[in-house]
């Protein structure tokens, strides 16, 4: 009885689960504590967006639509500001145009119907605009979209802000999974042989190291049948970094097709995971 309630005290579960009712496509951390998700209704052709709270999970709004239906998607969330962007044709990844909602209500602040987005600092949005023979730069307000600058002489003032942008977003405080190098001989490439032994590992195995756990996710391969190709498990195991003992392990995905990347993030004291594509559930891992 005693080991028993050793290994369960160790074992940790997930303080809430949202679910999307449909597939979770890109999520994204403000840094006033939000998390902005696009869900993906492919059975509908339909992009809605929702808002949760990280600690609690609650939702602020959720099932937020716009005018286009499908082909619109997350860009950017810039402090207060989540922005969003459609496509130039549906068939071409060029982003265009800009709809500014506030985070906190959904509430859309403005939009812009001919700039796309370059980059966020600021206070400012950076966009770009395509002329016959030369590029036009400009800085809108956030909270507005008013134009505040034009830069058509050159972009190199620009090109040293965005850099600066680029520089800021590296240091926010999330983390999203890197491929581990399957030559290294870190401790992290040690435990994660251990992990997956027996396994038919397909693809990249990511991982997080952060504050003394090493977060792993991989794709295991079942037996292909003579007519199918096999299907996948995408498994999820957080371990303690010290002892090399597993505190928590799910199975993300059973029987998918295709290996899906970036099921997990953390950002202490959660770790974040998507199960089935569908929900998004947090684990206080880092306890105070």
């Amino acid at each position: 009885m005693k080991i028993r309630s050793l290994f369960q005290s160790r074992r940790r579960t997930p303080d809430w689960t949202y679910d999307a009712g449909g597939t979770i496509w890109r999520i994204l951390f403000s840094e006033a504590g939000r998390i902005i998700g696009e869900c993906r209704h492919q059975d509908q052709k339909l992009a809605t967006f929702f808002c949760l709270d990280e600690t609690t999970g609650s939702a602020l709004w959720q099932e937020r639509r716009l005018e286009e239906p499908w082909w619109i998607g997350i860009e950017a969330i810039q402090e207060n500001v989540l922005l969003l962007h459609e496509y130039a044709k549906p068939d071409l990844p060029q982003h265009k145009k800009i709809h500014a909602l506030d985070v906190e209500s959904g509430k859309e602040l403005w939009k812009s119907d001919h700039l796309g987005y370059w980059f966020g600092f600021e206070g400012r949005v950076y966009c770009l605009e395509e002329k016959f023979e030369k590029r036009i730069g400009y800085g809108l307000d956030l909270q507005t979209g008013m134009v505040e600058e034009t830069y058509e002489e050159s972009l190199d003032e620009l090109g040293e802000l965005r850099e600066r942008a680029l520089d800021a977003l590296s240091m926010r405080a999330f983390r999203f999974p890197e491929n581990l190098d399957p030559g290294s001989d870190s401790r992290e490439r040690a435990l994660a042989r251990k992990v997956t032994k027996g396994a038919n590992v397909v693809g990249h195995i990511e991982f997080i190291k952060e504050q003394g756990y090493i977060l792993l996710g991989y794709h295991a391969a079942g037996k292909p049948s003579k007519t199918e190709a096999p299907l996948f498990q995408n498994r999820f195991v957080i371990i303690d970094a010290e002892d090399g003992k597993t505190v928590f392990e799910e199975t993300l995905a059973r029987d998918v097709r295709a290996i899906v990347p970036d099921s997990f993030f953390a950002k202490p004291p959660f770790v974040y995971f998507i199960k089935d594509q569908k929900a998004l559930s947090a684990l206080c891992l880092w306890k105070s």
